[in-house]
């Protein structure tokens, strides 16, 4: 009686095991699924918009209005400079304060892109040390801000979900962001 027992108990193991294994094997929402899925929205999204991509920085007056310079440290990083910023100014050191205001959208299939974030909704702006690791700036922006340098600096980058914000990662959403800084002296 006992070993019968013991092998219904392997046996349930077992097909346990394989149901599990074949749900697993099914589901087409794997990782790697996800960011093949991701990687082809920001090409359709770059598509789309009619997005020039670069691999050589434009000089800082030949930006085109919609070319995009693929950051070739990051996969799926583009950004396109709006504006300079004042380069009266100093730039941008490590350490240094940053004060960004933001939009943030979300790079879906048709009917295009959805707005969700601002920070032009609310008072105040996003504050945070340049090159600092924290919570209140994702991995693409600090990115972002080797190449914007100056005080009223305003770029746009195309960033994939692996560059945004921890809780972004897992969701392999890819983002748009409209930025533009403040650098704070003291």
């Amino acid at each position: 009686m006992l070993k019968v027992r013991g092998d219904m108990k392997k046996i349930q193991l077992i097909l346990m095991s394989v149901v599990l294994l074949a749900l697993y094997s099914c589901n087409s929402n794997i990782y790697s699924e996800q960011l093949k899925k991701e990687r082809q929205l920001i090409e359709n999204y770059i598509s789309r918009s009619g997005i020039v991509v670069v691999d050589t920085l434009p000089a800082d007056d030949v930006w085109g209005d919609n070319v995009y310079y693929r950051v070739p440290d990051y996969d799926n990083f583009y950004i396109h400079m709006v504006e300079k910023g004042d380069t009266a100014e100093a730039e941008i050191e490590s350490g240094e304060t940053v004060l960004l205001r933001f939009k943030r959208y979300t790079l879906t299939e048709y009917p295009d892109t959805l707005y969700c974030w601002s920070t032009l909704d609310s008072p105040d702006p996003v504050k945070f040390q340049y090159l600092v690791q924290s919570d209140k700036a994702c991995t693409g922006w600090q990115a972002a801000l080797k190449y914007m340098k100056y005080t009223d600096a305003q770029y746009k980058i195309i960033c994939p979900s692996k560059m945004g914000f921890s809780e972004e990662n897992s969701s392999v959403t890819p983002y748009g962001y409209d930025l533009k800084i403040k650098i704070k002296r003291y």
